[in-house]
C-alpha cells in the first residue's frame, strides 16, 4: 500500500496512526505500507530532486497494488476560483497512479486545517467543504473508493486551543476512517482499555518508518543519484570505478524487513482475545 500525499499523509504516516489501524481492523494479513507522501505536494506539483524517481516509478518499485492519496487541503486555500483547475490536475495524477487499472486508487478527503479565528474558521471550513465535495464527486465518477476522515472539529476558535493537539485528533481520526472502510467494519463505539493495548503497535511502526525515510529519503541524495555522484567520496578509495554508497543504502531493507516481521506478529498477539 503506497501513501501519497502533502503533509497531512506524511504526518499520519510517520506517525504510525495509518498503519496501526490498519492492522488492527486487518491482523495477520502481512500488509506493507511504504509512505511516498511529501511536504508540499499538490494535484498540480511534485517537487523532487535532480534525478529523484517520479511517483509513479517509485509506487512500480515498492510493487504497491493499492494507492491511498490524500490532497486538496493546501489546494483548497485558493479558492473556488480555482476548483476546476484542482479537478483536471487531480484527474491527470489519478491517471498516472492508477497505471491504467493496474493499481487500485482510494481518495482520502482533505482534513481542514486549524484556525486561529472564528472569522478565519469560517473562512477555511467553507473552501475545504467545497474541495472535500468535489473530490467525492470525482472519486464517484471514477468509481473510486473515497474516504472522508472523521472531523474533529479542525477549526475551533477556542480561545488559546492547541493547534498542534487539534492536528494529531485529526491525524487519528483520519487513520481511523480509512482503516473502517478499507475493511468494512464500522466500530460503533472503540473500547478504551483496548485502545490503549493497540497503542503499543505504533512504537514499533514509528521505528520502521524512520528506516524506510532513511532509505527512500537519503539526505546526501546529490551523492546517490543526483549531480555528485563523480565525487571522490561517493566511490570506492581504491577502485574510484565502484560507487559503494548505493549498495549501501541497500542495507536499510532487511532492517526494514526485520522491522516488519516484529509489526506483524505484534499485531496478531494484540487481536487475540
Amino acid at each position: 500500500m503506497a501513501l501519497v500525499g502533502g503533509e497531512a499523509m506524511l504526518a499520519a504516516a510517520e506517525a504510525g496512526y495509518l498503519e496501526a489501524e490498519i492492522l488492527r481492523e486487518l491482523p495477520g494479513r502481512q500488509l506493507r505500507f511504504r509512505c511516498l507522501a511529501w511536504e508540499g505536494d499538490t494535484v498540480f506539483e511534485q517537487r523532487r530532486d535532480l534525478n529523484f524517481p517520479t511517483i509513479e516509478s517509485q509506487i512500480d518499485q515498492v510493487a504497491a497494488s493499492v494507492v491511498v492519496a490524500q490532497f486538496g487541503e493546501m489546494e483548497s486555500l485558493a479558492g473556488e476560483s480555482k476548483l476546476g483547475e484542482f479537478v483536471a490536475a487531480y484527474e491527470g495524477l489519478i491517471d498516472r497512479l492508477a497505471a491504467g487499472g493496474k493499481r487500485r486508487v482510494v481518495l482520502v478527503g482533505p482534513l481542514c486545517a486549524p484556525a486561529l479565528s472564528e472569522g478565519q474558521a469560517r473562512r477555511h471550513e467553507g473552501k475545504w467543504r467545497i474541495y472535500s465535495a468535489a473530490i467525492r464527486e470525482l472519486a464517484e465518477r471514477r468509481g473510486l473508493l473515497f474516504v472522508f476522515p472523521e472531523n474533529p472539529r479542525a477549526v475551533d476558535a477556542r480561545q488559546g486551543a492547541d493547534r498542534l493537539e487539534l492536528r494529531e485528533q485529526q491525524l487519528a481520526a483520519m487513520a481511523r476512517s480509512l482503516a473502517q472502510q478499507l475493511s468494512g467494519k464500522v466500530r460503533i463505539e472503540r473500547n478504551a482499555e483496548i485502545d490503549v493495548r493497540w497503542q503499543a503497535l505504533r512504537p514499533a511502526i514509528e521505528a520502521k518508518n524512520r528506516l524506510w525515510f532513511n532509505y527512500w529519503r537519503p539526505q546526501n541524495w546529490a551523492f546517490l543519484n543526483g549531480d555528485r555522484t563523480a565525487q571522490p567520496s561517493s566511490r570506492d578509495h581504491v577502485d574510484p570505478s565502484k560507487r559503494w554508497f548505493p549498495a549501501e543504502m541497500e542495507q536499510f531493507l532487511p532492517l526494514i524487513e526485520k522491522q516488519e516481521r516484529e509489526i506483524d506478529a505484534l499485531a496478531v498477539k494484540l487481536s487475540t482475545p
